[in-house]
């Protein structure tokens, strides 16, 4: 099955070849679209990806954030499933493969997620996190309103952070990404996709390379992200009718 990758870009040249690089090396047999939406870049981001001029799809728009983006992208896919990859992070090899094998074992499946390793600049290793089994979109809404720790403490459910295989029209049916989120809009986007009743379904191993460095936006902007989190929260509830505690924010 042919499948897409997407990879957000804002002045991400420092880290863009190496993401870029750990799709195009990917094991998968099948076709691979990998989409670079360049959103607005003022650095060397343009001159690497002209080096990447037939392997991969460029489209460049003014900066209008992450969500934008993928909005602006997401009615232009033209596979079934997509996944994302942020462009300072990384796939391992064997990524897409072992993804899209847990597809076809679970075609019910509107997103499919994985463990992940932080790593640092340098891509050295740093800690390992697992995520727990979501058994129903109910479990996934309650790991996500009781986030613990944004560093993946016990019990933690991370919607960032690990690959995230997403089926299209899931993601069309909630208006993909809202655009009021700079810097937690991975978590409002799966809250809301759990609200819905989609299916989550994980990948055991780590087949994602999280990279923490110090201009990351979870670094830079952490207050701000909580505080995007804690609306985020406050929306459900308000459209569930239901009193959520979110006090660890």
């Amino acid at each position: 099955m042919k499948v897409t990758v997407v990879i957000p870009v804002y002045n991400g040249s420092k880290f863009l070849q190496n993401a870029i690089d750990s799709v195009v090396k990917q094991s998968y047999s099948d076709d691979i679209y990998i989409i670079v939406v360049n959103d607005g870049s003022t650095d060397n981001t343009a001159g690497i990806l002209r080096s990447y001029e037939n392997q991969i799809t460029v489209f460049t728009k003014e900066n209008g954030g992450t969500s934008d983006a993928w909005n602006y992208v997401l009615p232009l896919i033209e596979t079934e499933y997509v996944f994302g990859l942020d462009a300072d992070d990384e796939f391992i090899p064997e990524t897409v493969s072992r993804v899209m094998q847990c597809l076809s074992e679970n075609p019910e499946s509107d997103l499919i997620y994985s463990d992940f390793v932080f790593i640092d600049a340098q891509g050295q290793e740093q800690k390992i996190v697992q995520n727990p089994d979501c058994t129903s979109p109910q479990d996934a809404i309650q790991r996500l309103i009781k986030l613990y720790d944004r560093l993946g403490q016990a019990n933690n459910f991370l919607p960032f952070g690990h690959v995230r295989l997403y089926k299209i029209a899931s993601l069309l049916k909630i208006n993909g990404y809202d655009t009021r989120y700079k810097y937690a809009e991975d978590f409002d986007l799966v809250l809301r996709l759990a609200e819905a009743g989609f299916i989550f379904q994980r990948v055991n191993g780590v087949l994602y390379r999280y990279r923490w460095h110090t201009t990351n936006k979870g670094i830079t902007n952490r207050l701000q992200q909580k505080e995007e989190v804690r609306f985020s929260v406050k929306l459900f509830s308000q459209r569930n009718k239901e009193s959520i505690r979110y006090d660890r924010y």
